[in-house]
C-alpha cells in the first residue's frame, strides 16, 4: 500500500496535469479538468474552508484546493456536492447558500447561483436544464437554466430533499427528512417540470441507485427524533428495493441496527449493475442485487465519511475524515477490498465525482 501526501502536489498546482499547452506543458491538451475524479471536501462548519480536490488516476496525482488556486478566493462554507455536465462543473456550497459554476477546461468561475436556503445536490436533466434540491424542512426543487445560470422555476417536494436520480424522463428525489422525518420519494416529470407522483418508502431516504435490472435501491437511514440533545426515538436503517415502473416496494432489507448511532448516507453500484455497495457503522458493505438479506461482515472495515465506485474500473474510493480541523484521506481499494493506496485530500471529504 502506498501512502501519498498532497503537500508536494500543492507546491506546483498548475503543473500537475499532463499537457500540450505551450505555456503549461503539463496540462492535457483540449481536456482541462474534464476527465478525472473530483472529491468534495466540506471543510469545518463556519470556517469557509470547504474545497474541491482533483485526482488524475492515470498519473496518481492530486491537486487540492483547486478552486482557490485558480480563482484566488475561497470556495465557501461546507462544500456539499458537485455535478458535471458538458464543460461545466456545478459545486453546491451548503452553508454559503449558493452553487458555484466552473468551466471544466480551466476551473475558472463562470458564475454563482445564490439566494438558496439549504442546497444539497444538483442534477442536469438536459442540455440546458438541471434540478437543485434545497431545504432542511419542507423542501424545494429549483429548476436551473444551465446556460443563463439562473433559477427559472421551483417545485415543492418532501422534507429535506437530498439526492436526485434520473430515470428516462422522470427525476426521483429522495426526501431525507432534513431536520425532521420523511418517508417519500418525489417523482418529477422533467418534460413539464411537474410533480407526477409521490412514492412511499422507508424512513428518511438519503441515496438511490439503479441496478442492472432497473430496480431502484433506496438507502433509508431510519427514523430519528431528538429531544434537545437526547435521542428520543430511533429505528434501524434499511435498503428498500422499489419497482421503478410502479413505485411499489419489492423488498425491504435491514442494514443497520437501532442504537448504532450511525445514519447511512451513501449508496453505490458496480459497473455491471449486479452489486450494491453501502456505508454502515462497520464500513463499506456489498450485496448481490438478488439478495434479500444483508451480510454481517463489511467488505472494507473502517470508518468512512463517504465513498464512490469507479464506473469504469469498479475501484472503491473510500473517504476518511478523522477530524474537521485537519485534512482527510482518499483510500482506494480494488473490487476485492484490498487497499491500493491512500492520498491526502481536503478537510472533511464527503463525495466522489467521476468524470
Amino acid at each position: 500500500m502506498k501512502r501519498i501526501s498532497s503537500v508536494v502536489f500543492l507546491s506546483v498546482p498548475l503543473a500537475l496535469l499532463p499537457s500540450c499547452d505551450k505555456d503549461n506543458p503539463d496540462k492535457p491538451a483540449d481536456t482541462g479538468y474534464r476527465h478525472g475524479v473530483f472529491i468534495t471536501n466540506e471543510g469545518g462548519f463556519g470556517n469557509s474552508n470547504g474545497s474541491v480536490s482533483y485526482f488524475d488516476p492515470d498519473s496518481i496525482k492530486m491537486v487540492n484546493h483547486i478552486f482557490e488556486l485558480i480563482n484566488g478566493r475561497s470556495l465557501g462554507d461546507v462544500v456539499q456536492s458537485m455535478s458535471v455536465h458538458g464543460n461545466k462543473g456545478f459545486i453546491v456550497v451548503n452553508n454559503s447558500q449558493k452553487m458555484e459554476v466552473v468551466d471544466l477546461n480551466t476551473f475558472e468561475s463562470l458564475g454563482i447561483i445564490d439566494g438558496l436556503s439549504y442546497p444539497r445536490f444538483f442534477l442536469p436533466v438536459s442540455d440546458n436544464k438541471g434540478y437543485l434540491s434545497d431545504g432542511n424542512f419542507s423542501g424545494t426543487i429549483y429548476v436551473v437554466d444551465t446556460d443563463l445560470l439562473q433559477i427559472t422555476d421551483s417545485l415543492q417536494c418532501g422534507f429535506g430533499p437530498e439526492h436526485l436520480l434520473r430515470y428516462g424522463n422522470l427525476v426521483l428525489v429522495a426526501n431525507s427528512g432534513g431536520w425532521g422525518n420523511d418517508s417519500t420519494i418525489t417523482v418529477i416529470d422533467s418534460r413539464s417540470d411537474e410533480v407526477a407522483w409521490t412514492w412511499q418508502t422507508g424512513y428518511n431516504p438519503t441515496d438511490m441507485v439503479l441496478d442492472g435490472k432497473d430496480n431502484l435501491w433506496v438507502l433509508c437511514k431510519g427514523k430519528i427524533v431528538w429531544e434537545g440533545w437526547t435521542l428520543a426515538e430511533e429505528t434501524g436503517s434499511s435498503i428498500e428495493v422499489i419497482d421503478v415502473q410502479t413505485g411499489s416496494t419489492i423488498r425491504s432489507i435491514p442494514v443497520g441496527m437501532t442504537g448504532d448511532y450511525f445514519w447511512p448516507m451513501s449508496l453505490g453500484v458496480s459497473s455491471d449493475g449486479s452489486t450494491i455497495y453501502y456505508l454502515e457503522s462497520g464500513g463499506v458493505y456489498q450485496m448481490d442485487c438478488n439478495a434479500s438479506t444483508a451480510l454481517d461482515v463489511p467488505l472494507i472495515q473502517g470508518i468512512f465519511y463517504g465513498f464512490g465506485i469507479d464506473p469504469e474500473t469498479d475501484l472503491i474510493y473510500g473517504l476518511s475524515a478523522p477530524t474537521f480541523t485537519a485534512n482527510g484521506w482518499l483510500l482506494r481499494y480494488d473490487p476485492a477490498g484490498s487497499l491500493i493506496d491512500s492520498i491526502e485530500v481536503g478537510i472533511g471529504p464527503n463525495r466522489v465525482v467521476f468524470n
